[in-house]
């Protein structure tokens, strides 16, 4: 402590400490005249203190904001603005004198009003904000935070984040509590620049109860510390939406498998009694071909229609029948070691005969490549193809409908050719769709369910192979499916498809098997 005047003030209790202190200490004798001051006050002062005899005159000095400080009773306090500078003095008496203690507030201040600012905004805000430390203790909470947690004004500051919130998924299912280690490594990764962390917790409400929010961590720079600033909305509300949506969804699934259980059962019921009438059918066309002619012709002419009829019934039901297991995912292929071209054979002999009916012509194209047996299933390999052939001929007025088979290192592959009034560029997208053909015009002249190519698709895809439309114009159309030399999911579940009541070729034998 430095006299002011040049000699000694021995009554202070703090000569040769005033000189460490943080503050700026100015001593006054009883008569109020100035008697010393420390380093800290002439750093601020100096040029003040050496003009200054007195309390009052250095008050005067220090301008309009001071001008109370000689009147304040012991431990009164006043802000000093001085240029730039903010000073808090505060007032101590003694019965020697008096002492000011300054104290410099320039940098508090700002960040007290940097802090009252941010604060005023977040308020605001339309939206729950929370500011915590690295240590996930809450310094701040605005309105919509406090009130959608039930709290007081301020009931927040100074909870734990790991008190306040148990982390889980977008479903908000299995919520878990966390520690407050865990809440001190996520905000020191937010602090340590990582980018914002985005995660889904249940915030506990004071008055009972959680709130589910989606809760975004990002850094934030606020009172001259970085601290991490969570926003967080309520998700109630998506919540109750999802809970909606997943209690539609299982009523759906629910109301599908019932429709495919009766479909497949009803399917099942109307099939048997269906191939009871094409057997009977078929033997009375026998019978009568021994009767005398105009009889037989009479009686055949009867039996013919019925036949048909009953086997496109028949073809219809198979086809809602495998729908029914597709969507119930209980269709499945039974793969084994078969030879395509006898497969082509079998498709050959049933279809030749209705396509001369019809004044078509099939034309059998040889093979490319050389011939090999592949892993698949025959039965579902010949459902596609007859399904192919079919499709063909209903819409092949005239002309013929080419099949072939093409051999390659991996595959090999069926194309079915015809000579139709092809696929309008608007129907391409849908050809493959369930249920696609049942709205159109045209299929009310050629018939169909309008499954055929859906159930092929998928078969396809159950033998690991693909079925597409090669090309199509108003001259015709070519489809292809390729099957894998070694396919078929046998992990899938379903149905095997019966033989046909048909007689067929025997197999063929191919070299080296």
């Amino acid at each position: 402590m430095t006299p002011a005047t040049g000699t000694s003030v021995a009554t202070h209790p703090f000569i040769g400490l005033a000189d460490l202190l943080p503050l700026g200490v100015v001593a006054f004798a009883a008569d109020g005249s100035l008697v010393a001051s420390n380093s800290r006050a002439r750093d601020w002062f100096g040029s003040l203190l050496m003009q200054a005899g007195d309390r009052e005159t250095l008050a005067g000095l220090l301008g309009p904001s001071a001008a109370d400080l000689p009147h304040l009773d012991d431990g009164g306090r006043a802000v000093v603005v001085l240029g730039p500078r903010l000073f808090e003095f505060c007032v101590r008496s003694s019965p020697g004198g008096q002492y000011w203690l300054v104290q410099d507030v320039s940098e508090e201040l700002r960040l007290r009003a940097q802090l009252a600012e941010e604060g005023s905004l977040l308020a605001h805000v339309q939206e729950a904000f929370l500011v915590v430390d690295r240590h996930g203790v809450v310094r701040y909470a605005n309105h919509h935070a406090e009130r959608e947690r039930s709290a007081e004004p301020n009931g927040l500051v100074g909870r734990g984040l790991a008190e306040l919130e148990r982390l889980c998924g977008p479903t908000y299912q299995d919520p878990r509590p966390q520690t407050a280690e865990e809440v001190c490594q996520r905000c020191e990764e937010v602090l340590r620049g990582r980018g914002s962390v985005r995660y889904h917790a249940l915030h506990r409400r004071l008055d009972g109860g959680d709130l589910p929010v989606e809760a975004v961590m990002r850094p934030h720079r606020l009172s001259g510390e970085t601290v991490v600033l969570i926003s967080a909305r309520d998700d109630g509300r998506r919540l109750m939406h999802l809970q909606a949506l997943v209690q539609a969804k299982d009523e759906a699934e629910t109301s599908n498998r019932a429709k495919s259980a009766f479909l497949a059962i009803t399917s099942h019921e109307l099939r048997t009694p269906l191939t009871g009438i094409i057997g009977f059918c078929e033997l009375l066309q026998m019978e009568v071909a021994g009767a005398p002619q105009p009889i037989a012709d009479n009686c055949l002419n009867h039996l013919r229609p019925i036949t048909e009829s009953s086997r496109s019934l028949l073809a219809i039901i198979n086809d809602i029948c495998d729908l029914a297991k597709i969507e119930a995912r209980q269709l499945e292929v039974r793969p084994t070691n078969v030879d395509p071209e006898h497969l082509l054979d079998i498709t050959e002999h049933l279809w030749r005969e209705r396509l001369q009916a019809k004044g078509l012509q099939l034309r059998r194209l040889p093979p490319s490549g050389a011939p090999v047996r592949i892993t698949a299933d025959g039965q579902r390999v010949r459902q596609i193809l007859d399904n192919l052939i079919s499709n063909a001929l209903k819409f092949t007025e005239r002309g013929r409908i080419e099949i072939s088979t093409t051999y390659t290192a991996e595959a090999v592959e069926y194309a079915v050719a015809d000579t139709g009034c092809g696929v309008p560029e608007e129907a391409r997208p849908q050809l493959f769709s369930a249920f696609w053909q049942a709205a159109d015009h045209h299929t009310r002249v050629v018939g169909g369910n309008g499954l055929g190519l859906y159930i092929c698709r998928q078969l396809a895809d159950l033998l690991g192979g693909k079925v597409w439309l090669d090309r199509t114009s108003t001259a015709g159309s070519v489809f292809r499916l390729r099957l894998p030399k070694v396919g078929g999911d046998t992990r899938r579940s379903g149905r095997v498809m019966k033989s046909g009541t048909w007689s067929v070729p025997p197999p063929r034998s191919l070299p080296g098997n």
